[in-house]
């Protein structure tokens, strides 16, 4: 298979959200000072978390290089019909992407909803229920989740999963 694997944490600015990346069926990351990335390189990238958060990012501390690196993971490398995880409370919640970056400038700062305006389009498995107990997962998939990024890949445990995927999902 092509198709990539990769962790999506549901807590963008700190807020559990995976109430609402179910009911929208996507998923989400914050950072919404940066407005709309689309066509945004890695370096253009870095450019605008450094002018919008220069008073957060703490550069000697590599902050800035994770930070950028998310940011690209989610807005130029992950692609439609690659998989994300969504690890919750023991569970895990599977989607396969089925759209590009898109920007939700009115879930920028204010409101109820306000702090995850980047967005990509996910259909959830299983009817959007827990796909399994993360203690269930193949002990490469479980050792990837650990990771405490907001969005990064697991793809070296990807074989281990692809099976238990195409089951749940076809």
């Amino acid at each position: 298979m092509k198709e990539k694997l990769w962790v999506v944490r549901p807590e963008p600015n700190f807020i559990n959200r995976l109430a609402h990346f179910l009911d929208k069926s996507m998923v989400a990351i914050g950072w919404p000072e940066v407005g709309d990335l689309s066509q945004t390189d890695k370096s253009a990238l870095a450019s605008r978390l450094c002018q919008t958060y220069s008073h957060y990012l703490d550069v000697k501390k590599d902050d800035l290089a994770v930070d950028v690196g998310v940011l690209d993971r989610f807005v130029n490398q992950i692609q439609t019909g690659d998989f994300v995880l969504i690890p919750e409370n023991g569970q895990v919640f599977v989607g396969e992407v089925t759209g590009d970056y898109t920007f939700h400038p009115e879930l920028g700062h204010t409101g109820p909803e306000a702090g995850y305006p980047h967005w990509r389009a996910v259909r959830y498995l299983k009817n959007k229920q827990p796909f399994s107990p993360i203690k269930s997962l193949p002990l490469g998939v479980r050792r990837g989740i650990d990771c405490r990024l907001a969005v990064f890949s697991i793809h070296a445990a990807a074989p281990a999963m692809w099976s238990l995927i195409r089951d749940a999902a076809y």
